[in-house]
C-alpha cells in the first residue's frame, strides 16, 4: 500500500489530469523545459521518462506501479516529488 502525502496525491492527481489532454500535455513540458524554469536541466537529463510513465498510468495500478519503480530504486513518492511545479509568468 503506498503512502502519499495530501499534496503529493494533489500533485500526482492534478498532473494526470493535465497529462491526459494532448494540448496542455505540451503546454506542461514546454515550461518545464523552458530553460527559464529552474528544474529544467534536472527534469531534461533524469526525470522526463520517469515522470511521463508516471502521469501515463493507471491510478488503479499505482500500487504495483510503486512496487515496480522500488525494483528500480525509485518509489512512486520520490517519482511524484519530481514533478515540476508550474509557476512564474511563462507558464
Amino acid at each position: 500500500m503506498r503512502r502519499l502525502l495530501y499534496q503529493d496525491e494533489a500533485r500526482l492527481e492534478y498532473g494526470r489530469m493535465f497529462w491526459a489532454d494532448p494540448r496542455k500535455r505540451q503546454r506542461l513540458l514546454d515550461h518545464w523545459l523552458d530553460a527559464r524554469h529552474p528544474s529544467h536541466e534536472r527534469f531534461l537529463e533524469r526525470w522526463w521518462p520517469i515522470v511521463a510513465r508516471v502521469l501515463e498510468a493507471n491510478p488503479a495500478a499505482d500500487d504495483l506501479l510503486d512496487r515496480e519503480l522500488q525494483a528500480e530504486g525509485l518509489s512512486l513518492r520520490v517519482v511524484v516529488r519530481e514533478i515540476p511545479p508550474v509557476f512564474g509568468s511563462f507558464f
